[in-house]
């Protein structure tokens, strides 16, 4: 399957973190919770999202857009397990999203109260491309 990479200016890969639930036990309101986060914050995220999320080739043929949900549980030790979509666009879409996510490595794990968990998360990925003329436009500025 051939895909398209897209540049940031085409594809906007809108994201935010969401987490949700420290898996460790019970939460007290005294418990001091650190999210995970990704080695150099947001902005790194979004810089590693944007530099490898390829559009499927497939779904601009299909004109195929919108936000793909993606959750995933980040270890006590800092590794990625359980990768999978809460919320579908299409198939092929689904699975760039999880390929991206799966491949983004070691992130620093949450805590609770200074103690590394193990965290359930979700990013939401926005596929989106901007049309020229009723074409999808590549990130040379011609229509494919």
């Amino acid at each position: 399957m051939k895909h398209i990479q897209l540049s940031a200016f085409l594809l906007l890969a809108i994201f935010f973190i969401t987490p949700i639930e420290a898996m460790s036990q019970k939460k007290d309101k005294k418990d001091k919770i650190e999210q995970p986060e990704y080695p150099g914050g947001l902005k790194a995220l979004h810089e590693y999202i944007i530099s490898e999320l390829q559009y499927p080739e497939e779904a601009m043929l299909n004109h195929e857009v919108g936000e793909v949900l993606v959750a995933f549980t980040v270890g006590a030790d800092g590794h990625l397990s359980g990768v999978r979509v809460l919320r579908s666009v299409s198939e092929s879409l689904d699975k760039e999203a999880m390929r991206v996510i799966s491949k983004s490595g070691y992130w620093y794990p949450g805590k609770k109260n200074g103690e590394p968990v193990r965290f359930d998360m979700s990013i939401p990925i926005n596929f989106r491309v901007l049309l020229e003329h009723n074409r999808f436009v590549n990130d040379n500025g011609t229509g494919k």
